[in-house]
């Protein structure tokens, strides 16, 4: 996970969605199970778009360079 200077949080390339929400939970204060289900069910579709996003990006690079 990649943190910015303004507490932003992103995965690190090549990490996957699962292994980047384990990674903000645990960040996190202690949560109950409830809000750990909440904060994965608002953010799974979210990390999921960035992760697709930075993948086009690089296949267009790719792509350009070739």
């Amino acid at each position: 996970m990649i943190v910015d200077a303004r507490g932003r949080c992103r995965p690190s390339p090549g990490q996957d969605t699962d292994a980047f929400l384990d990674e903000f939970v645990e960040s996190r204060a202690p949560l109950t199970g409830a809000e750990i289900a909440e904060l994965r069910a608002i953010f799974r579709p979210a990390v999921a778009k960035v992760i697709a996003e930075a993948a086009d990006r690089l296949t267009e690079a790719s792509t350009d360079a070739a």
